[in-house]
């Protein structure tokens, strides 16, 4: 569906054709949607072709902090076309042009580990424009896979991404998360999870099964160390439940003396014009007390 894209570069296609895996397993989570509308974060149109050959959604919509804003068309070779909107916005510090309550499903696969300033910002947003028992599907590489863990073991740095590649703020992996940080954090910004696993895009090669025989190895010694969720992708579907739980959840945003979150809320407020969502149980006002 996205490969015989009419002006694709063959550079695009073998990028593309590298994902393909990743994709696939992916939207297995996105539920058929005729007339639906769909919301795909980071993304520049790519999977258009999907989104409403293959599941049915209407109405596509793609937001990046790349190109410009405006409609946009994909030629396919056979002649379909398939059209959808661009939006330009940074993903986690600017408000998104969209309008509350108008999607019926966001998709946002592996961008969370790019965000490097208000992660929770994009799951804040993600859940501002989605409808009530609106779904998310979010995909991030995990942490504390088998492949991580055998970096780990040979003195090497755990992420599965590049720290540091590209001129751009959103060209590196600035944190990657474990699945249960996910869990947590996708929770307190008003979702339900209903599916969360993990796995890889290929089999793990000898060195990564020895990582797996040593995890079991300390199992024996700790019976409470999880042998599960140890793929290299986190795949996670949940569905909107209510509005932001904690903006600055601990799991993810230290608490030192010196930052007052009550201000960047204030701050926020301010930006985006009386948005409340940001404003719900955060605790910096008792955290600076108690420094």
């Amino acid at each position: 569906m996205i490969i015989p894209i009419e002006g694709y570069e063959s550079r695009k296609r073998d990028l593309l054709c590298g994902e393909l895996v990743r994709y696939s397993k992916s939207l297995e989570w996105v539920e058929p949607n005729p007339g639906g509308s769909l919301l795909d974060l980071g993304a520049c149109g790519d999977l258009v072709p999907v989104y409403q050959g293959v599941l049915g959604f209407d109405r596509v919509a793609c937001l990046d902090m790349t190109g410009d804003s405006g409609d946009r068309r994909l030629v396919h070779r056979d002649g379909s076309v398939y059209e959808f909107e661009a939006h330009r916005a940074n993903l986690e510090t600017e408000p998104y042009p969209l309008a509350n309550g108008s999607f019926d499903q966001v998709v946002a696969m592996e961008v969370l580990e790019h965000l490097a300033v208000d992660p929770m910002f994009m799951l804040a947003e993600a859940n501002r424009v989605l409808k009530q028992g609106g779904k998310l599907l979010l995909t991030t590489p995990n942490i504390v896979s088998l492949t991580s863990l055998y970096l780990l073991v040979w003195g090497r740095h755990p992420s599965l991404g590049r720290q540091a590649f590209g001129p751009g703020t959103m060209d590196r992996h600035h944190r990657e998360y474990t699945p249960v940080e996910l869990r947590e954090i996708l929770q307190t910004a008003g979702f339900d999870v209903e599916q969360l696993d993990t796995f890889d895009t290929k089999p793990p090669n000898a060195s990564v099964r020895r990582a797996g025989k040593l995890l079991r190895l300390l199992s024996w010694f700790k019976p409470d160390i999880d042998l599960t969720l140890r793929g290299c992708v986190i795949r996670c579907a949940c569905v909107k439940t209510g509005e932001v739980g904690e903006r600055f959840p601990e799991s993810i945003y230290p608490r030192y003396s010196y930052f007052d979150y009550g201000t960047y809320d204030r701050e926020l407020e301010q930006r985006f014009g009386q948005r409340k969502y940001w404003r719900t149980n955060t605790r910096s006002d008792s955290v600076r007390e108690r420094s």
